[in-house]
This record gives C-alpha cells, structure tokens and sequence, in this order.
C-alpha cells in the first residue's frame, strides 16, 4: 500500500482505498464482509494518514467513519442499494461534523454513491425511478438510494 500511496504522491495525486479490512470483524460484530475476521485491521496503524478510506456499508449505518476520522484519517462514507442506511449514513455524518472538534469534523468528507453494474442500466433505472416517484419509495437499487439520498440532502438544506 505503501508503496502504491507514494507513487501517486509524486504524481500529485492520492490514494483511496475500502476501509473493511482495517475494521475488526470480531470486536465491531460487523463479521468477515464489511470487516477483518483475520486480524488486518490491525494494519490501520501503519496505513499513511493521507489515504482517504472509503467506508461502506450496505445493510446498516456503521459508525465505522468516525473510527477512521479519530484515526486520523479523512473518510467518505459509501452507500450502495439501500436507501435506509443510506439515508442514516448521511445524517450520522452531518451529526459528526457538527459535533466533533474541528479536527476531526473536518475528516468527513461526505458521501460517495457505489454502484455495482454498468453506467447505462444504472441511468436506465435512474432516470426511470425519477419520473415515477411513487417506485422511489421502496426497495432496494442503487439508482433508488442515489436519489433517496440526494433528497435527503435537500430536505436537511431548506
């Protein structure tokens, strides 16, 4: 990783990377998916502190980022196709922002949607959900927690 992160350094550039592995699946109860059953996350330490971690998680909303931002660690937070924690995920972090110092508020850089298919069935279904508004309800797509959260952050904006 090292290695990795001081190449793109000298191009001015920086590395992201899947924070699973730096979490302890045992202790967190997260399990061997979205955390370390193998004793990784124990690396987390020797991580330099200006790789950005990207933190996913799919099902519930972890607080796994404000672990990487006390560690010292700017962080993003990834949802996937589930709008509920999705939903969570960013009012946890607006609530994180707020409510740390401004050291590690500034740590949390916001949110990055992942989707796990093609771009052209991703915007099928995007522009698809966003001209019935009734299917955006429920359910689980990307396209669906894409727009759920975009909605969120306008509510929390007015």
């Amino acid at each position: 990783m090292k290695l990795l992160r001081d190449h793109l350094h000298s191009k001015g550039r920086q590395l992201w990377i899947w924070g699973d592995r730096l979490l302890d699946g045992k202790t967190t109860g997260m399990g061997e998916w979205e955390a370390s059953m193998n004793d990784t996350y124990r690396a987390i330490d020797l991580v330099p502190k200006d790789v950005t971690i990207c933190d996913w998680h799919y099902e519930r909303a972890e607080p796994a980022a404000a672990y990487f931002a006390m560690k010292g660690f700017n962080v993003v937070t990834c949802p996937w196709n589930n709008a509920e924690p999705a939903v969570r995920q960013l009012q946890d972090m607006v609530k994180f922002r707020q409510q740390s110092s401004r050291a590690t508020g500034n740590r949390f850089q916001g949110m990055v949607q992942t989707v796990w298919s093609g771009p052209d069935s991703f915007l099928r279904e995007y522009y698809a959900q966003k001209q019935n508004s009734e299917s955006r309800l429920g359910g689980k797509s990307a396209a669906r927690c894409f727009i759920r959260l975009f909605d969120e952050m306008s509510a929390q904006s007015n």
